[in-house]
């Protein structure tokens, strides 16, 4: 069942980069300010403001979809997306956010379903390349996805909110 939902956010929308590449929805603000724009007469505000003091090596960009959800990406000095969070009453596009790292993450809700011999639950997938955990219910849901092996020094995986 996992599996089936997370196949049918494939078509929600259009893959620009992503994780692993460059911001998925273009950073409109200044990384020291906040600020928002409307993007083709919708109400979509971008905001990007800076990362905690304990690390000014990336910025968080965070945008408001239509449908409420907001998505914050982290984006490491040469404009590296290296996690994303995401909270709101629907799921982001997780295909066009996880980017090429979607397969990877389909895959690992299905070794995962397996494992646990079928069932509902938070959607885990923990693998040394790519980590993801989402979960929720209808009208509330979160995550976070992050590379392990990109995190920029002195970052952690709790830095991820």
């Amino acid at each position: 069942m996992l599996v089936v939902a997370a196949a049918s956010l494939a078509t929600v929308a259009p893959a620009y980069a992503g994780l692993g590449g460059a911001p998925t929805y273009p950073v409109t603000a200044s990384s020291t300010s906040a600020g928002a724009a409307s993007v083709g007469g919708s109400a979509v505000a971008r905001f990007a403001a800076s990362a905690n003091a304990a690390s000014s090596a990336y910025t968080v960009s965070q945008t408001t979809l239509p449908s409420g959800t907001v998505v914050n990406e982290y984006i490491a000095a040469g404009n590296t997306v290296f996690a994303l969070s995401w909270e709101g009453p629907t799921m982001p596009p997780l295909n066009t956010l996880l980017a090429t790292y979607f397969p990877s993450y389909v895959q690992g809700l299905t070794d995962a379903h397996a494992a646990q011999g079928g069932g509902y639950g938070a959607a885990v997938v923990h693998q040394s390349a790519l980590v993801v955990e989402t979960g929720g219910h209808m009208g509330a849901f979160a995550g976070r996805a992050y590379l392990p092996q990109a995190l920029p020094q002195g970052v952690s995986a709790d830095d991820i909110k």
